[in-house]
């Protein structure tokens, strides 16, 4: 392989990886840190947010147990990402979960591009419906864009949701929540490897 090829492939790689480095956004998305920190919880009239050692992985899950009917308890990843996320951005958002719903109980997973003062400029309910949850785990990713105003950030919302009749209840255990964006290639890198390939080129 001469240096010109050699240096070419060394952009192209280079490029590649700057432009697959994901930034995680989330804090405690996995509850390994042994608290709740890094969320917030809106809890119904009977309803608790607390950590399950009955985790998908690691000691820790996060579980929300919704017990008041006609109700919605929610748990959220708030404002990630000020001043790093961006207008239009795409946005990889995974997680674990199961559950368990009774008389109607459902859970939801929204995500929301969060406007700095107040309000949003997109909202999203992830696949379009309820999670459908089961007794065994299982994974959701979504791949997904930020609205046209991010000065807020993003968040990432759960809600154990129940029905209007009586005995409705919602038990939703969480794990491993990623949300993570995959920024431009640093158009300085860039220079810097083509300059390198120049240099390359002069000595070859």
């Amino acid at each position: 392989m001469n240096s010109a090829t050699l240096c070419s492939t060394i952009v192209i790689l280079a490029a590649t990886s700057i432009s697959s480095a994901g930034i995680e956004l989330t804090n405690n998305g996995g509850f390994e840190s042994g608290n709740l920190d890094g969320w917030e919880s809106f809890p119904s009239s009977n309803s608790m947010f607390d950590l399950s050692n009955d985790s998908f992985s690691g000691n820790f899950a996060g579980e929300v147990n919704n017990l008041a009917s006609g109700s919605s308890a929610v748990v959220k990843q708030a404002n990630l990402g000020v001043g790093v996320v961006g207008a239009f951005q795409d946005v990889t958002i995974s997680f674990w979960a199961m559950g368990l719903g009774e008389v109607g109980g459902v859970s939801f997973a929204e995500f929301f591009s969060e406007i700095d003062g107040g309000g949003v400029s997109s909202s999203e309910l992830l696949g379009g419906a309820p999670l459908f949850v089961t007794s065994d785990w299982q994974f959701y990713s979504f791949d997904t864009t930020t609205g046209a105003d991010v000065s807020g950030g993003v968040t990432l919302q759960f809600a154990a949701v129940t029905g209007a009749n009586i005995g409705s209840t919602m038990q939703l255990f969480i794990d491993d929540v990623s949300v993570s964006i995959v920024p431009a290639p640093s158009s300085a890198a860039l220079l810097g490897l083509g300059g390198l390939f120049t240099s390359r080129r002069r000595r070859a």
